[in-house]
């Protein structure tokens, strides 16, 4: 605990390649009968190369018979970070947010205290980039003080993997929303507002969770418009049968934040993504110990979805299947559905064992 953000040249690269991404692209989409999932993107204006020269005025200065002089004075650079200025007012008080959210089989309610001072300095701020600000540090503790009374909830206390999990539903529930203009929210506005994109809310999540020992880091796709979490994990082959993501030193896997996913799952047109900008946060040490069961989910949802549409070929263009495949496809679909809309692993690993899927009933060899 008390792990704090890495020095400001991490989130520099951060918010440097989430400006040049200025979007988020994380939601993973289906065809047929499954429930599509709208891609959601926002751009930004205000897009500048970090690498482009500092802009300035200029200014001719003309005397008779000389050539011109050309002199300029310099604007100041607009990714310049400036610290948050916390200028308390009266009348300021503790503003309460109040999050329900679900993990498992239990209902969690949290009610976060904002600091009204620190919220208002992160709104009106103009910085183009968000980086550890030392004013973010009052508003985590308090923050993580309320996250962390919910992991002894009814006499029994969750393990590492588990509190991973359960964070991870709370900022995932968190509405997504992507009509952010100017700056990206700081993590306090995320809060206030109840709501926030998918930079916005990995970052979040990200100091919750290095603040809590673990080792989390950023992974920023600036060819597909997202930004998104990876918790880190410790592989067992150099060859792993799924996604892994990696900085050339550490592996990590992939988190959406944008809605409720099991931790390792990626949408499909991240398996052949270009390598993404990995921005380790913290000095945490704690990883994900459960990426080997989620993993075998996550071959049996592919198994479902390949399943589904064999059904849909076998029904033909009038959509008629026989009453054996019809049942199967309906197992195949619902659970399918389940599986993509939670972040229980175990309700997902049961609700597989209890499909048709073991059965083979759609008998798909039998063509």
């Amino acid at each position: 605990m008390g792990q704090h953000f890495p020095h400001i040249v991490f989130f520099s690269v951060l918010l440097f390649a989430c400006v040049i991404a200025a979007g988020c692209f994380g939601l993973l989409t289906t065809e047929g009968p499954l429930t599509k999932y709208a891609l959601s993107s926002h751009t930004r204006s205000d897009q500048t190369s970090r690498f482009t020269p500092v802009p300035t005025e200029t200014t001719v200065v003309v005397t008779p018979f000389e050539t011109p002089v050309i002199t300029t004075t310099p604007t100041e650079d607009p990714f310049l970070y400036h610290p948050l200025r916390v200028i308390p007012q009266a009348g300021d008080a503790l503003n309460y947010r109040t999050f329900s959210f679900g993990y498992r089989t239990d209902e969690y309610t949290v009610k976060v205290p904002v600091n009204v001072s620190i919220y208002r300095a992160a709104n009106i701020s103009g910085n183009k980039q968000m980086i550890e600000d030392p004013a973010m540090e009052s508003f985590y503790h308090d923050l993580s003080k309320e996250i962390r009374s919910l992991r002894y909830k009814g006499g029994k206390t969750l393990s590492d993997d588990e509190y991973l999990e359960m964070v991870t539903s709370f900022v995932q529930q968190i509405p997504y929303d992507n009509t952010t203009s100017g700056a990206p929210r700081y993590p306090v506005e995320v809060i206030f507002d109840q709501k926030g994109d998918c930079d916005e809310k990995s970052i979040l999540l990200a100091g919750l969770l290095s603040r809590d020992g673990y080792d989390i880091g950023l992974l920023i796709f600036p060819s597909l418009k997202h930004a998104t979490a990876g918790i880190r994990i410790h592989l067992t082959t150099s060859n792993p049968s799924f996604k892994v993501f990696s900085d050339n030193t550490r592996d990590y896997v992939y988190i959406e934040t944008t809605t409720t996913r099991l931790i390792g799952f990626y949408p499909e047109e991240y398996e052949n993504a270009p390598r993404p900008v990995v921005v380790p946060v913290g000095n945490g040490t704690i990883g994900y110990g459960k990426i080997n069961y989620v993993m075998k989910i996550f071959y049996d949802t592919k198994t479902l979805l390949t399943n589904i549409r064999t059904l849909e070929e076998r029904g033909g263009p009038n959509h008629v299947l026989q009453q054996w495949d019809y049942d199967a496809y309906v197992s195949y679909v619902n659970t399918y559905n389940l599986v993509m809309s939670t972040n229980d692993r175990v309700a997902a690993m049961e609700a597989i064992r209890e499909s048709e899927l073991p059965h083979h009933s759609a008998c798909m060899s039998c063509n």
